[in-house]
């Protein structure tokens, strides 16, 4: 019943969102179209930059084709692909590289490794080593590919001898994630011991031809809540810390962002906040918008749990070739005792409407991406969408976990 019932709200949530998003479309222009059957809404999404006219632009994808401007869609997790990356690790990140392959970042007991996949997340081969402090816990993988040079952040943290230390770390690649090696630390902070305070989940991108760094930083030096902040590589260093948002501002703890330059021009950023912790819900997503990658919005809610006293986090973000937004991230809502360790996966997707105009009202109900039955968990999870395939990948009692929905020749396969 429980199934049935989202397949009518994700049917009726296309046709809305059709309905309202027609006006969007330009007289004469091409569009593909939307056709709703049961769970299924058709989408044709461009496979290859050379066979469909459109906008070519360096994403948080690397390098893609948007193709024209198509009706909204929705689809279902649970017609997905469900494969293991790999046994015995955690935290996942999945990545196309310029060669068309997909790479996968994961935590594990000897630090952060990869590995390769050539058939969409089926297969995977070349394993390696991609992080450098093996006397840290390295975890938040991130992936960023620009100038013919694949990048991987990653923070290093632990107690010391002289107190709690956090940092930011880049590893890059020359063969596109077969080999690593360090390539710089965006920054660094010692705290007291056990402390826990520092800096933490690095995301990059670019911004007016430079690469870029967003992360969360809660360091006593810096704040009494925590900030998002940025710092820019110039190619020798990393500088021009900028704050993004300011958790003092908001009264709240704002953290994990992630971002990406939109297809239509400006940048989009999702994170976690507790604005509204004495409200019942120790952490719900916001979204700030961002015309230019300097001056951002206020954030905005675009998820509060449904249930009083959970939290949604960790989120993630993608642009599908509609212009739509996906949110992934984890939430105990639905779970019978709350926490970390019986949260599971889920995503929103919006309804058209711009970026900049976003709300909670403008997404879908929430689609849980594993089925994770209560008391078991699908955590610390990102979202990726690239070539027609979208992929969500997560931290499951099997270990690194990756669900692959390909929206392309017109159906979700």
């Amino acid at each position: 019943m429980k199934s049935i019932f989202k397949k009518i709200l994700c049917v009726l949530f296309v046709a809305l969102t059709a309905i309202l998003c027609a006006a969007c479309s330009a007289p004469g222009a091409d569009s593909d179209t939307v056709k709703t059957a049961g769970v299924t809404v058709d989408m044709t999404v461009t496979e290859s930059i050379t066979e469909t006219e459109g906008t070519v632009l360096q994403t948080e994808t690397g390098f893609d084709t948007i193709a024209p401007a198509a009706e909204p869609v929705c689809f279902s997790w649970e017609n997905g692909d469900v494969t293991v990356i790999r046994a015995f690790s955690w935290g996942p990140r999945v990545y196309t590289t310029s060669d068309g392959a997909l790479i996968a970042g994961y935590e594990t007991s000897e630090g952060i490794k990869t590995m390769i996949s050539a058939d969409h997340g089926k297969t995977w081969d070349h394993e390696a080593q991609a992080s450098f402090r093996p006397d840290k816990t390295c975890a938040n993988v991130n992936f960023f590919e620009y100038g013919g040079i694949l990048y991987l952040a990653y923070r290093a943290t632990g107690d010391q001898d002289d107190g709690f230390y956090t940092s930011l770390q880049v590893s890059c690649s020359e063969d596109l994630g077969k080999s690593w090696r360090r390539h710089s630390t965006v920054c660094e902070y010692l705290e007291k011991r056990h402390s826990f305070k520092g800096v933490w989940e690095p995301y990059l991108g670019v911004i007016d031809g430079a690469l870029v760094c967003f992360y969360a930083n809660d360091s006593t030096k810096v704040t009494s809540r925590q900030n998002i902040e940025s710092l820019t590589w110039n190619g020798t260093e990393w500088t021009d810390r900028q704050i993004i948002s300011k958790g003092v501002k908001h009264k709240s703890r704002d953290g994990m962002p992630v971002w990406i330059s939109l297809s239509g021009g400006g940048y989009a950023l999702v994170i976690e906040s507790s604005r509204y912790a004495d409200s019942g819900h120790p952490f719900v997503l916001q979204l700030l918008y961002s015309e230019d990658g300097k001056t951002w919005s206020e954030p905005a809610d675009v998820y509060i749990p449904t249930a009083y006293g959970s939290k949604a986090g960790a989120p993630g973000i993608a642009e599908l070739p509609t212009g739509q937004i996906v949110i992934s991230f984890q939430t105990d809502e639905d779970a019978t005792v709350k926490g970390d360790t019986t949260s599971i996966m889920k995503s929103i997707i919006s309804d058209g409407t711009a970026v900049s105009e976003l709300t909670a009202g403008n997404f879908s109900p929430s689609d849980s991406v594993f089925g994770t039955p209560d008391g078991e968990s699908s955590i610390w999870s990102g979202i990726h969408y690239h070539g027609g395939y979208l992929y969500a990948a997560a931290g499951t009692k099997y270990g690194s976990s990756l669900n692959v929905i390909r929206l392309s020749d017109g159906v979700q396969r």
